[in-house]
């Protein structure tokens, strides 16, 4: 079962796994990976939901693909 994650966890692991961030929409940041992977992070709260974690994980295994 995944947990929530606090946000700056979250923009580590991205920026570990090549991720850079890009233009924001109120408040979410989108982030794009080395190969155009692309995924939209919140950024106005201290904590990410779960389902959101589970879709970043997502994004950064499509990434190294």
């Amino acid at each position: 079962m995944i947990a929530e994650q606090p946000a700056k966890k979250i923009q580590k692991q991205l920026r570990a796994a090549g991720f850079t961030p890009g233009r924001k929409s109120g408040s979410h940041t989108f982030w794009t990976g080395p190969n155009g992977v692309s995924i939209s992070v919140p950024d106005g709260h201290r904590t990410i939901s779960p389902g959101v974690v589970r879709k970043i994980d997502k994004a950064i295994a499509a990434s190294k693909q």
